[in-house]
């Protein structure tokens, strides 16, 4: 799963500096069985997301240790009341960029599939953080 996420995180380098984000990792070996395309899909819109919606300037913040994969961003965060939606097709917590509303459903659904629980914590204005557990 290393392997997967160092060489996804290549294709965000250049939409990161446009934004002057730091991207940090601490990963440690761990193999889980999920289809590669599945697990491409649903990391990638969680660091796109964490991209998309984070300051200038901000942070990234992704680790899997102990079958836990976190990625936490310093960005504009999400309204409490509005969390228990996000994963909702075509739900949109803000207007903030551009986006269907469908990402999060997706990432949603694929987790579902592989039994990987979804753990959010946003706190408006200060960052989000997503965790998948295996």
């Amino acid at each position: 799963m290393n392997t997967i996420i160092n060489e996804q995180l290549k294709y965000f380098e250049a939409l990161a500096s446009k934004k002057r984000i730091t991207i940090r990792t601490n990963l440690e070996e761990f193999e889980y069985k999920i289809n590669e395309d599945d697990f491409i899909r649903v990391f990638n819109n969680l660091v796109s997301n964490a991209i998309k919606y984070n300051k200038m300037g901000g942070e990234i913040d992704i680790s899997l240790r102990n079958k836990i994969l976190t990625i936490k961003d310093t960005g504009i965060g999400i309204q409490e009341e509005k969390v228990k939606n996000i994963f909702d097709r075509y739900y949109r917590a803000t207007s903030e960029q551009g986006g269907f509303g469908i990402g999060l459903n997706i990432v949603s659904k694929i987790c579902k599939d592989y039994n990987i629980k979804i753990v959010v914590d946003s706190e408006l204005n200060e960052s989000t953080t997503f965790k998948l557990i295996f």
